[in-house]
C-alpha cells in the first residue's frame, strides 16, 4: 500500500470511518470497500495493482467498482453511478491518490458524519 502512495489507508481511515472503510486483508489487501451506512446495499470498491516498467518505475493503477441496488440504478437518471469509474479516474488525476480516496470516503460518509 505504501508503494502506491496509499498511506491514507494506514493513517487510519479504517479507524476514522469504521462503519464505512473495510480492508478485507488488512494493509496488504488488494482492495478497499467503502460502504454507506445511510444507504444499505450501496458500496464502492477501490481495486489497486502495481505495474513496474523495465526501468523499475512504479505505476499504481486504481479502479473504482460500484455495487448498488438495482432500484438505485433505475432512479439514476443522470447516470452518476454508471460514470463513477471514469469520474474517479479524473479525480485521481486532479487530486492525486490520497486526496481522491479521502474525498470519496468523505462524500459517501457525509450523511452519517454530518
Amino acid at each position: 500500500i505504501e508503494a502506491l502512495g496509499l498511506s491514507v489507508l494506514r493513517s487510519g481511515d479504517e479507524e476514522k470511518y469504521p462503519e464505512a472503510v473495510h480492508l478485507s486483508e488488512g494493509p496488504s489487501s488488494p482492495s478497499m470497500v467503502i460502504r454507506s451506512a445511510s444507504q444499505p446495499g450501496f458500496e464502492l470498491v477501490i481495486v489497486w495493482r502495481i505495474q513496474i516498467d523495465e526501468d523499475g518505475k512504479v505505476f499504481p493503477k486504481l479502479d473504482l467498482l460500484t455495487k448498488v441496488p438495482q432500484r438505485a440504478l433505475e432512479l439514476d437518471k443522470n447516470r452518476a453511478i454508471e460514470t463513477a469509474p471514469l469520474s474517479f479516474r479524473t479525480l485521481l488525476g486532479v487530486l492525486g491518490i490520497e486526496a481522491a480516496l479521502e474525498s470519496l470516503i468523505k462524500s459517501l460518509c457525509a450523511e452519517q458524519n454530518g
